[in-house]
């Protein structure tokens, strides 16, 4: 039985990778695999554990429960928390901002991140997966 959010996350969003014309496609990541893909554009999906006084570094807690550090080319102009998902470029541990997606409080609460974490690992098992950009 799928949780009401994965369902109405996944309407919007190709659960394991995406193609955005002006930059290709990204895997979905999360903080262990993380560094698998260093110079490579990416989805991290998790929740804002910090954000900094410039509003310019976050730092998430990746599905896997690891904490990632993610710039901003530009500081916030709200307060981020709660679910995020981060598209961008991975710089070793950290992942170099060019978009993001915030979801409401209530969907964070209620979001199964087990269960997308078991997913994402499972893209980066799986020999010849058609859903791995790499």
């Amino acid at each position: 039985q799928h949780s009401p959010c994965l369902l109405h996350f996944s309407r919007f969003f190709h659960p394991f990778t995406m193609v955005f014309p002006e930059s290709g496609t990204r895997t979905r990541v999360n903080g262990a695999t993380l560094t698998q893909h260093t110079g490579c554009q990416v989805v991290l999906l998790g929740e804002v554990n910090q954000m900094d006084s410039s509003g310019k570094v976050l730092t998430v807690k990746a599905s896997d429960g690891q904490s990632v550090q993610v710039i901003l080319q530009q500081p916030a102009q709200e307060i981020l928390e709660g679910l995020i998902e981060i598209h961008g470029v991975v710089e070793g541990r950290q992942v170099i901002c060019q978009s993001y997606i915030t979801f409401p409080l209530d969907d964070a609460r209620n979001f199964d991140m087990q269960s997308y974490d078991q997913a994402v690992r499972l893209i980066h098992t799986v020999k010849d997966n058609p859903w791995k950009s790499d």
